[in-house]
């Protein structure tokens, strides 16, 4: 009978610790995480709060997130959820900033009164182009109808977009019910990508110095001594800062969860990480990294109203590219790591310009070498798998298992979370995006996906690419592309 009462008592205190844990830790994540995703779904992306709730927030997701209750009020573009009442957090929508995640009215109020001015920018829609001639029709739609299909019965793969470029033009492009060309979405972890892009483009601007250089990061300096103040920005885009940082998403109580979903300043929780290991040492892959870079890109701005407008007056601007959206943390500062959002075709132009080494209609945009340099490996880098914010292989490589399929050597990539992709192919003269919702990393191969693409286009030297005049036609032999010297 004692023994009876023990499991009893035992089993009460074990639920009381659980729901005490749920309440404590899990209830404001799954708060954040619900209001921020739904906003983001919902005023960025435009889908209707059902889908974002359904889709974006529960589907293949942890089940304790259907505790959360979420109310969206349209007219005032905010999100809020809360579990059982407790632990309520808010996300607000602003324009040029997508959606941030606030505590209470007041700081509603004040991030509504931090947006800033940012003045139109006029689309460059990308071309169409046939399929080359050399190139089965039959084989490509093939390929396109599997990656967009659903072989089960419950959807886990969830493509949402799909676009190809040969040789700067689109010649295929599929999109889920509810999607469509104009429709922005998030790139996660692409966005560490088009970060790279606006150093390069500092760089070319003389607004930053050389990537050896130490990081410009005010806590590092303040006091003598800190070995953290030796990290540079070699060291931050090749992801061997020596930082600790805990990079896994399973774990709610993670860093990474907690400087997305928690933490108002996500830069600031990523700054004051202490080291790990000697910088430059150790390859870790992880998000607080770049968002790091984003507060150095802070440092060298001055005021914050100019640092928010560099992606617009560096990157998108020239690019042609209206209404991408870079999301910020409370702080201010964009949470460079994850929270981009574009068009898949907007996403296909960071790839493409990648692809013509930073040209764009005739205009260097990057510096010489900046294209080398971030696809060479990193010296840290297991299996030369990584270079600088991009990745120069897939998961599933032949170093894990031989008989995976074959991409070709010198493609390199943008890859986030939930299944984003893009897919850089100089010898094909390819870049191709695939967007989507796909948690179970099984649902949708993109190795075996790019490896079949690739094997359909005749391959080409690398150095005989041409590329797209302001016209948006190639360039034919004989004619000069004009080039801004770099500063």
């Amino acid at each position: 009978m004692k023994l009876i009462k023990a499991i009893f008592i035992g089993t009460i205190l074990l639920g009381l610790m659980v729901v005490s844990g749920f309440f404590i830790w899990l209830a404001p994540i799954g708060a954040g995480y619900s209001a921020k995703i739904m906003c983001s779904a919902i005023f960025v992306n435009g889908l209707p709060s059902s889908r974002a709730q359904a889709e974006d927030v529960l589907a293949d997701n942890n089940p304790l997130l259907s505790l959360i209750t979420t109310n969206v009020d349209l007219r005032n573009q905010t999100v809020s959820a809360h579990a059982f009442g407790f632990r309520k957090r808010w996300a607000v929508y602003r324009p040029h900033l997508g959606c941030v995640l606030a505590n209470d009215a007041d700081q509603i109020t004040r991030l509504r009164n931090s947006t800033p001015l940012i003045s139109p920018i006029t689309a460059r829609p990308l071309l169409t182009g046939p399929l080359p001639i050399d190139v089965e029709r039959r084989a490509l739609t093939g390929l396109l109808f599997d990656a967009m299909d659903e072989p089960d019965p419950k959807p886990t793969r969830r493509t949402r977009a799909l676009v190809i470029l040969h040789q700067g033009k689109v010649i295929a492009e599929r999109y889920d019910d509810g999607i469509s060309a104009n429709t922005p979405l998030p790139g996660w972890s692409m966005t560490k990508s088009v970060f790279n892009a606006l150093l390069g483009r500092m760089q070319f601007e003389g607004m930053i110095g050389d990537m050896a250089d130490p990081v410009l990061i005010n806590e590092w300096h303040a006091e003598a001594g800190d070995p953290r103040a030796t990290i540079t920005y070699n060291n931050l885009l090749h992801m061997s800062s020596g930082l600790e940082f805990d990079e896994s998403y399973a774990n709610p109580l993670s860093d990474v969860v907690q400087m997305l979903f928690i933490e108002p300043a996500a830069a600031g929780f990523a700054v004051s990480q202490p080291l790990a290991n000697p910088p430059g040492e150790v390859f870790s892959y992880n998000s607080g990294t770049t968002n790091i870079l984003s507060a150095a890109i802070r440092n060298l701005s001055g005021s914050r109203e100019t640092y928010q407008k560099r992606p617009a007056e560096l990157l998108f601007r020239p690019l042609g590219i209206d209404n991408a959206v870079i999301e910020t943390d409370q702080d201010g500062y964009f949470i460079a790591s994850s929270f981009m959002h574009a068009t898949a075709r907007d996403w296909a132009k960071i790839g493409q310009l990648f692809l013509q080494d930073g040209v764009w209609d005739g205009e260097r945009l990057l510096p010489k070498g900046w294209v080398d340099y971030s696809t060479t490996p990193a010296p840290a880098a297991p299996n030369g798998n990584y270079g600088a914010h991009w990745w120069l292989d897939l998961p599933g490589s032949s170093d894990d298992r031989p008989s995976a399929p074959q991409v070709p050597d010198d493609a390199f990539f943008a890859l986030g979370h939930d299944g984003q992709s893009i897919s850089v192919i100089p010898s094909k003269e390819l870049v191709v995006v695939r967007l989507g919702l796909t948690r179970n990393r099984d649902a949708f191969d993109l190795r075996q996906f790019i490896a079949n693409l690739s094997q359909l286009f005749p391959t080409v030297d690398p150095n005989a690419i041409k590329l797209p005049d302001s016209e948006g036609e190639a360039q034919g032999e004989g004619q000069e592309q004009t080039e801004k010297p770099a500063k």
